[in-house]
């Protein structure tokens, strides 16, 4: 739980810099890993975010980019995967007393089906499998049915 922590902290501390409606997004396989608490591990923190900004904040931080990552330690490294997060929805998350925006679960779900079903990926079928389960209780699933029909994901529902 150590390492998700720290993870985690260094976002909080990135997301700091930037304000409230402009604070990176955290979305793909961390995003899963926040939300299962580090049940599914990712090895890199995918975020979405101005590009241009978030890596005069990495440069002041002391990243370095290295390929299309950025590393502070050899440990984690950061990928900015795009920009927008328009049509889906993003949570406001308090990690350690600072706010980190996150995919929604129901858009996660979403993306790793989209994985499962294009790449063919397992990993990510697994992954919306665990949170499905961990939050079926809590899903919005009007929405997720509609994110689903948007990217025409309804077998890949059924199948988990």
């Amino acid at each position: 739980m150590e390492e998700l922590s720290s993870k985690f902290g260094i976002l909080a501390e990135i997301s700091e810099k930037f304000p409230k409606n402009k604070k990176p997004v955290l979305v793909g396989g961390s995003a899963v890993e926040f939300y299962t608490r580090g049940t599914c591990k990712s090895i890199d923190i995918d975020l979405l975010a101005d590009r241009v900004s978030l890596e005069k904040v990495l440069e002041k931080m002391g990243f370095s980019k290295i390929g299309r990552h950025w590393f502070y330690t050899k440990d984690i490294g950061i990928e900015i995967v795009g920009d927008s997060t328009e049509g889906r929805r993003v949570n406001e998350i308090m990690h350690e007393g600072k706010l980190i925006r996150i995919l929604s679960i129901e858009d996660l779900i979403v993306d790793r089906l989209n994985a499962c079903k294009h790449w063919k990926s397992q990993y990510d079928c697994e992954q919306a499998q665990v949170l499905v389960g961990v939050y079926s209780d809590k899903l919005d699933i009007e929405y997720l049915k509609k994110r689903m029909k948007e990217e025409d994901l309804e077998m890949e529902l059924i199948k988990i």
